[in-house]
């Protein structure tokens, strides 16, 4: 499931301090432990619709949007008239399903189509609460929402930073919850993984044999673990690059000052981020959500 993920040797658009909630996880990992993790999900054969494979909704009562009795969820197809989607965001944004976990983004973004398909639905919040997670993942999101034919909106529930905040500045119109909210780490950074001595310790002697012609394959990397790592900072620029490029576009003339001041990688609450033009507001769900209702 790591692996799938590319956990070690990833690009990866994260703060840092979320990254370190996963480090028993990974170390885990890396000493051949067992993972206890559910079963794989295949979303589209589930039999229960959660927050995982579906939306939950808002309807219009007394010209005002009112979320879904009890919080249930529901398929985009069966949503009413004139209805408001709400797809969840959290925790470590992946592009596969988390077997132990939520769903990726392949997953999400299918969700957003299904919702762009069904003319009842009027427009469509994605609830965020994720320090970040894989680039390419945030690539895939802020793509598909790229194509909306409907109003799409961002609330952040506390705590929206890189590859998270990628794919809220993809959106039309981005709220905070409270002035506490931790929005930014506008970042790229890659993990890499040595397993040498541990596998030295194990007995266990590994050689990689390249063929004569392949002089640059995995240069990067193997140059990086000489202590080079001047052409994997190349790569990570690289993707840097595209991250500040598209934070660029998105947010528009919105954004006060240059990369220099908003694309360092640094984490602000919300007030300063509403300063900044990283965000658009603070304020209540319940408001936010009627914002599309005006």
């Amino acid at each position: 499931m790591l692996a799938l993920h590319n956990i070690l040797n990833g690009i990866w658009m994260m703060d840092a301090a979320f990254a370190n909630n996963y480090i028993p996880l990974v170390a885990s990992f890396i000493k051949g432990e067992r993972l206890q993790v559910a079963s794989s999900r295949i979303s589209d054969n589930e039999e229960e619709i959660t927050c995982n494979n579906g939306i939950a909704l808002a309807m219009i009562q007394n010209d005002s949007y009112v979320i879904s009795e009890y919080g249930r969820f529901g398929r985009p197809e069966d949503a009413p008239e004139n209805s408001l989607a709400i797809i969840y965001i959290t925790d470590a944004i992946t592009k596969h399903d988390q077997e132990c976990g939520p769903s990726g983004m392949q997953t999400k973004s299918d969700l957003l189509k299904r919702c762009y398909a069904n003319e009842r639905i009027s427009s469509v919040v994605l609830v965020i609460d994720s320090g970040g997670g894989e680039g390419r993942a945030m690539r895939l999101m802020a793509e598909t929402i790229g194509q909306r034919n409907k109003p799409v909106g961002a609330f952040i529930d506390d705590f929206c930073c890189s590859a998270a905040y990628g794919i809220a500045s993809a959106c039309d119109y981005v709220c905070a919850n409270s002035a506490l909210a931790e929005i930014g780490s506008i970042g790229t950074y890659i993990t890499l993984v040595d397993y040498t001595e541990r596998f030295k310790l194990l007995g266990i002697n590994i050689q990689e044999i390249y063929a004569t012609a392949s002089t640059d394959k995995n240069k990067e990397f193997r140059d990086a673990i000489a202590g080079k790592p001047e052409a994997l900072i190349a790569y990570v620029d690289n993707f840097n690059e595209y991250f500040l490029s598209m934070i660029e576009s998105n947010r528009g003339d919105k954004l006060q000052g240059d990369r220099k001041v908003w694309g360092t990688g640094k984490t602000w609450n919300a007030g300063k981020s509403l300063e900044l033009g990283i965000i658009d507001s603070v304020d209540t769900f319940e408001n936010f959500i009627n914002y599309f209702n005006s």
